[in-house]
C-alpha cells in the first residue's frame, strides 16, 4: 500500500478535538469509490448503457 502525506488548512485545536482515524478511513474509502468510477466509466464507455440495464430485466 502507498502512503500519502496531505495538508489541512485546519486550526490545531479543532485536529487535536476530531477522530483522525476516522478521517483517514472516510479518505480512503472516497479514494476507492473514485478509482472504482473511473474503471466503470472506461469498461463502458460507448456502450449503451439504457439498453444493459433493460437486458437486465
Amino acid at each position: 500500500m502507498g502512503k500519502i502525506t496531505v495538508e489541512l488548512n485546519v486550526p490545531d485545536d479543532v485536529l487535536r478535538s476530531i477522530d483522525l482515524n476516522r478521517i483517514r478511513r472516510m479518505v480512503e474509502r472516497e479514494i476507492e469509490i473514485e478509482y472504482v468510477t473511473k474503471k466503470l466509466h472506461g469498461k463502458f464507455q460507448g456502450m449503451d448503457l439504457r439498453k444493459l440495464l433493460e437486458e437486465g430485466k
